[in-house]
C-alpha cells in the first residue's frame, strides 16, 4: 500500500477542525481580519483537537440516526499493516465501496458545519465581546484593535473608554528628509501573508519633522485636526499610507462632543474633534 495514502486519510480527518480554526479566526471581518498562519505542523496539532470534537458529535448524530463507524477498516488505512493478499485488505475496499456515499456525505456535511459553526463561533464572541474581556479568546489581530480603538476596552487595561475616531501621526522618510502625515484613521488592508499593508486617512496634513514646536505646553482642546501655519492640507478625500514605508506610528483616541443649541461658545475651536486626554502638540 502507498505510504502517502495513510497522510492524505489522516488529513482528511483532520480537515474539519482545520476549517473551523480559520473560519473562526477569520469572521466577518473581511479584508482587516488577516488570518495569522502558523507552521503546517502547529496547524495540524491545533486542527487535530478541534477535529476530536467535531468528529465525535458527527460520529454521535450518525449514530442516533442509525449509522456506525467502521473503526477497523479506518485503522486499518491509517497504519496500512496489510497487504493486497491480506484479508484485511479486501474488508477494507470491500466497506468502503458500499458506503462510498455516506463516507462522502458524512466529510462533506462535517466540514460544512465546521465552516459555518465557526464563523457563528466568530460572530458570537465579537457580539458578546469575549475577546475585549479574555485574553484567551482574543483573535491574532492586533491592528484591527490598536486602529479600531476597541484596544482601550480590553479587561486589562486601566479604564474603558468610548472611542468615536482614530486621529494618527506618522514619520516618513523622504530621501534625507523626514516628514510627520497625520489625520483621521478611515480604514487598512492587510497583504497575502496578514501583514498591515495600507492605511487610509481623511482630513490628512504634512508637515517637515524638523519644524518641531520648541514649546513644551500641551495642546488645546480641538488642535488635532486643526493644523497651524507648519502644516499643509492634502488635498484629495483619501491619503493612503504605506505601511512598509512608515519610521513611527502614534495613535489619539478622540470622543466627539456634542454642542448645545443655541449656546454657541465664542472661544471654542473650528473643530468638534475633542480628545480625553492632553497630549503634545505635533
Amino acid at each position: 500500500m502507498n505510504v502517502a495514502f495513510p497522510a492524505v486519510v489522516l488529513a482528511l480527518l483532520v480537515l474539519p477542525g482545520v476549517v473551523f480554526r480559520y473560519t473562526y479566526s477569520r469572521g466577518s471581518w473581511g479584508w482587516t481580519s488577516p488570518v495569522s498562519f502558523r507552521s503546517v505542523s502547529d496547524e495540524l496539532a491545533y486542527g487535530a483537537i478541534f477535529a476530536v470534537a467535531l468528529h465525535y458529535l458527527w460520529l454521535l448524530l450518525a449514530h442516533l440516526i442509525g449509522y456506525s463507524a467502521d473503526f477497523y477498516s479506518l485503522l486499518a488505512f491509517l497504519t496500512g499493516n496489510f497487504g493486497p493478499n491480506d484479508s484485511a485488505y479486501n474488508h477494507v475496499l470491500l466497506s468502503v465501496a458500499r458506503n462510498a456515499s455516506a463516507i462522502g456525505f458524512y466529510f462533506l456535511s462535517l466540514i460544512g458545519f465546521s465552516a459555518v459553526s465557526g464563523r457563528l463561533s466568530h460572530a458570537l464572541v465579537r457580539k458578546l465581546e469575549l475577546d475585549r474581556n479574555t485574553q484567551v479568546l482574543r483573535f491574532k489581530n492586533e491592528w484591527y484593535y490598536l486602529l479600531s480603538g476597541e484596544v482601550l476596552s480590553f479587561a486589562e487595561g486601566e479604564q474603558a473608554r468610548t472611542v468615536d475616531g482614530v486621529f494618527l501621526s506618522a514619520v516618513i522618510d523622504h530621501g534625507d528628509q523626514s516628514f510627520l502625515y497625520r489625520g483621521i484613521v478611515r480604514d487598512w488592508s492587510f497583504d497575502s501573508d496578514g501583514n498591515l499593508e495600507t492605511i487610509r486617512l481623511t482630513l490628512a496634513h504634512r508637515r517637515s519633522l524638523a519644524d518641531d514646536l520648541t514649546s513644551k505646553s500641551p495642546a488645546k482642546v480641538g488642535e488635532y485636526v486643526k493644523a497651524d501655519d507648519r502644516y499643509y492640507e492634502i488635498r484629495g478625500d483619501v491619503f493612503i499610507i504605506r505601511y512598509s514605508e512608515v519610521r513611527t506610528i502614534n495613535l489619539d483616541y478622540f470622543q466627539l462632543a456634542e454642542e448645545e443649541p443655541n449656546s454657541p461658545d465664542p472661544n471654542a475651536p473650528d473643530t468638534s474633534l475633542t480628545s480625553d486626554r492632553n497630549s503634545g502638540a505635533a
